[in-house]
């Protein structure tokens, strides 16, 4: 599969983080101030009507009404916004979109505009009227002041609101309503979102915008929204040659020089009274959206933060159970697949278990889009999940919202699902799947989300393990059983995020290894405490029965953050009892952990894809999986119709999941839980792990990862590891798949972690908050440890082989860099030299004795020697000396 250009590939995750929050990183202001425009701007300056503009009925006829919160006029390609005085100032939401784009570079048809991927992305914006010029102007809505107040005043001219276009009046007041004309062409038919530098970044190549060719395609009104799409022509006259790390070219247009892309404006009107806002708990994981209290003289910080999430209000607020007002209405595309529809509606409908038990019934609703209807799921207000279609797909779904920046209130949310996760014949999967092997999960930030293309990587990576033990044939029709379940927990993962919620990456946790293996057990629970995890597959070991794979049902947490979010409460009772909500955080089955406690890397319980209460044994289980997938790739026989590339992306998906394994037990290794109680849970919020824990992830790295006879194939098996030779052309995939270099690859960087600086801090700082110290993992016991295992041969008198003697001279080479330029820590400095002395004396000794050794052998055990020596004898300038 063709990859990414590097350019983009941090783009789409970091596009999915934003878009999963979408407002919720642009602080909002409360409604007070919100809803009326900023002192220092006047809504209106209106000049005496100019004589020389045309009647209002002069400049529209022959032109058709279209009634709707913005009233447009059409005649042919032209098309004017009729705007009355109280227009004026009045908050839309404006909801850019893509409704058709280039499959490449973040410009993709459904996906909801983002700054953070090169365009510009949802606004509360207002019409401003300057004499005879109107501005579409982005309100700036982060400081949260009174209106009229002095603070109002001092913040007006400190925090400045964007003009996105201008354009000017065209005709004289409509003489009953007041209403001007304004010619949306000229509003809108401009780059407003800055997609020319957008392509610009992604290709390096000169793509500008051209007026002549960008036209307006479609507009129509409803109750809730204007709508007004484009059909935009970016345009380079000459196109730089494509160069490694240089200038590229986009790969599926006809012609690389002309890009038409197709945008999607909504202008919804906002609620005229905002939505209460509800207040954010670092104890459970919700998006927010941020205010600055200008005026506030109490608290530690000025920033407020509210919980985003849908208006949801009973209809009868005395029962028990009531259907809301208004439910959460999802529509299905008409663009998704017959044969995923209902899986689809499953997935949605799975999250008003959780409703329920906080009094709502019938709190979502699901409906299927005509495929005649007058409207496009992409409009303003309509939450939908939709088909997305990519030739390199760059997520295999992603779950963006858009709020009310005046209080939180979800307004929009457009779930996209990338077409090809779903095919079912095994070539196919292969190449949509093959470019996911390597990606390490990762969070990027507080919202991005690369769950479903992860979690696709598992599936395909669970479908060879099983297929290679025959418990699951390619083409048996539980493989079809196995994608639905893997869609289903894609759908309420990313529902999840529509509803406000953020990723728990410590409800992994909750399960033990005997309930995980219990299908009955895991078809009732789920495997992990919530959806919101990165959940591994749950693949059981060699031998033992099939359980459930996928989280298929709410977990505990899902519940409670529901709760916390949507729980109906009286004003007056609101603090206490959220807190009483929140206080239920020292629950175990309530754990809850998210992006930021995952990428600091301290809190061994915060990982993506484990699975279990103990982390060491699903660590030691993925290992024995993956070395029991190489043990029968051996002696695999393979069917006429198949090709050896089937070998090379099973060993690569085993590697992939190696790795995380591997990095999942280096967490444990100065590992420190920390935990976001309160004071009064009975629990310290930093709890270092005990030294046991630690030692035996350790022993389980020095004896599959660093070992001597650690993960190995065969040379047999090595010949066999064939590309595909149709997908080699596009994608540049080398011939030799060099096995012994990737292993050494991973070796490398597990010996650089524990070697390196930022985990001796950690094992200094944890052993730190330990009341007996010698109780504690120390750094004197992993150095030793890990001189031991990486030179276990030089007491065999033996030869040593090319790999292990890769991995010996990195581990030499280290420590001498260790030696010329030292650790801040003093203690890991005084420890390395140690180590390095004592390795010299086993060098020497090992030198001395040659007989069985070969050439090879002994040049590595001399050169090795020399560089350690040379780097002991070398001069270093000593603080104090």
């Amino acid at each position: 599969m063709p990859a990414l250009p590097r350019l983009l590939r941090p783009l789409l995750p970091l596009a999915a983080a934003a878009l999963l929050a979408a407002c919720a990183t642009r602080p909002a202001a409360p409604a007070a101030a919100a809803d009326k425009p900023a002192e220092a701007v006047p809504a209106a300056r209106v000049a005496p009507p100019d004589p020389n503009l045309p009647a209002f009925a002069a400049v529209v006829k022959d032109a058709r009404r279209i009634d709707g919160p913005l009233p447009l006029w059409q005649r042919e390609d032209k098309v004017w916004i009729e705007l009355a005085p109280a227009a004026w100032g009045r908050p839309f939401l404006l909801s850019p979109k893509f409704a058709s784009g280039i499959a490449e570079a973040g410009v993709l048809g459904g996906l909801m505009a983002h700054p953070v991927s090169g365009a510009g992305g949802p606004q509360l914006v207002e019409f401003v009227r300057q004499y005879q010029q109107v501005r579409l102007q982005a309100r700036n809505v982060y400081p949260a002041t009174a209106p009229g107040s002095p603070e109002a005043r001092a913040a007006a001219a400190s925090f400045a609101s964007s003009l996105l276009a201008s354009a000017p009046v065209v005709s004289q007041p409509q003489p009953q309503s007041g209403a001007v004309l304004v010619e949306a062409n000229a509003l809108f038919l401009g780059d407003m979102l800055g997609v020319g530098m957008s392509l610009q970044r992604a290709f390096r190549q000169p793509y500008l915008l051209d007026p002549r060719n960008t036209t307006i395609a479609a507009v129509r009104n409803s109750a809730d929204a204007t709508v007004i799409e484009t059909t935009n022509h970016f345009y380079a006259a000459t196109l730089a040659p494509a160069a490694p790390g240089g200038p590229s070219l986009p790969r599926y247009v006809p012609d690389a020089r002309s890009l038409l892309v197709g945008l999607h404006y909504s202008l919804a009107p906002l609620p005229a009274e905002p939505m209460h806002a509800r207040r954010a708990d670092p104890r459970i994981g919700s998006f927010t959206t941020q205010s600055f209290d200008v005026a506030g003289e109490l608290g530690s910080s000025p920033r407020q933060r509210w919980i985003n999430r849908w208006r949801l209000e009973k209809r009868d607020p005395a029962a028990a159970l009531s259907e809301p007002v208004k439910p959460i209405t999802f529509w299905i595309d008409r663009n998704v697949p017959l044969a995923w529809r209902d899986t689809v509606r499953d997935g949605i409908l799975e999250w008003n278990k959780a409703f329920e038990r906080i009094g709502f019934r019938d709190a979502i609703v699901v409906r299927q889009q005509a495929d005649d209807a007058d409207f496009d799921t992409l409009d303003a207000g309509r939450a939908s999940v939709r088909w997305m279609t990519s030739p390199d797909p760059g997520f295999a779904a992603i779950g963006p919202s858009q709020v009310d920046p005046r209080s939180g209130e979800i307004l929009d949310a457009d779930i996209g699902v990338e077409a090809l996760v779903t095919r079912l014949k095994r070539v196919e999967r292969t190449q949509v799947l093959a470019g996911t092997a390597g990606a390490a999960a990762a969070a990027d930030g507080p919202a991005a989300c690369s769950f479903a293309d992860e979690a696709a990587a598992q599936l395909a990576y669970g479908l060879d393990v099983l297929a290679a033990r025959d418990d699951l044939p390619a083409d048996d029709p539980r493989t079809r059983r196995y994608v639905q379940d893997y869609l289903r927990n894609t759908v309420m993962h990313e529902v999840g995020h529509a509803l406000g919620l953020r990723h728990n990456f410590r409800a992994s946790r909750i399960y033990t290894e005997a309930q995980l293996a219990d299908p009955e057990f895991t078809r009732d629970h789920g495997t992990t405490g919530s959806v919101m995890e990165y959940n591994a597959i749950n693949l059981p070991r060699p031998g033992a029965p099939l359980g459930t794979p996928f989280q298929t049902t709410l977990g505990p947490y899902d519940y409670w953050a529901i709760e916390y979010a949507y729980k109906p409460i009286a004003a007056e009772h609101e603090a206490a009892e959220l807190q009483k909500i929140a206080a239920r955080s020292r629950d175990p089955q309530l754990a809850f952990a998210t992006d930021e406690d995952n990428a600091l890397g301290l809190d061994p319980e915060v990982a993506v894809f484990d699975l279990g209460a103990d982390p060491v044994a699903f660590a030691a289980k993925r290992l024995e999986i993956a070395r029991d997938l190489f043990r029968r790739q051996e002696t695999r026989t393979l069917a006429p119709d198949e090709d050896y590339s089937v070998l090379r992306r099973s060993i690569a998906f085993a590697l992939n999941d190696v790795g995380r394994a591997t990095q999942l037990l280096l967490r444990q290794i100065g590992g420190v839980r920390t935990l976001r109680d309160y004071p009064g849970s009975g629990r310290d919020p930093l709890q270092p792990l005990p030294a046991q824990t630690q030692r035996q992830a350790l022993d389980l790295l020095m004896r599959d990862v660093l070992g001597a006879d650690g993960l190995a194939l065969s040379p047999a098996l090595q010949r066999r590891l064939a590309p595909d030779y149709l997908e080699r052309g596009e994608s540049g995939t080398p011939t030799d798949f060099a096995l012994p270099q990737r292993l050494l690859e991973l070796q490398r960087s597990v010996l650089a972690t524990l070697s390196g600086d930022a985990l001796a801090g950690r094992v200094l700082d944890a052993a730190a908050k330990v009341d007996h110290p010698e109780d504690a993992f120390g750094l004197a016991e992993l150095y030793g440890r890990l001189t031991r295992e990486v030179w276990s041969e030089l007491g065999a008198g033996a030869a040593i082989p090319p790999a292990r003697r890769e991995l010996q001279r990195d581990h030499a080479n280290r420590l001498a860099a260790a030696l010329l330029q030292p650790s801040a820590r003093a203690d890991a400095r005084a420890l390395l030299r140690s180590q390095a002395q004592t390795l010299l004396v086993r060098l020497d000794h090992a030198k001395a004795h040659p007989a069985r050794r070969d050439a090879e052998t002994r040049a590595h055990l001399e050169d090795s020697a020399q560089t350690i020596r040379l780097a002991l004898k070398a001069r270093l300038e000593r603080a104090g000396v």
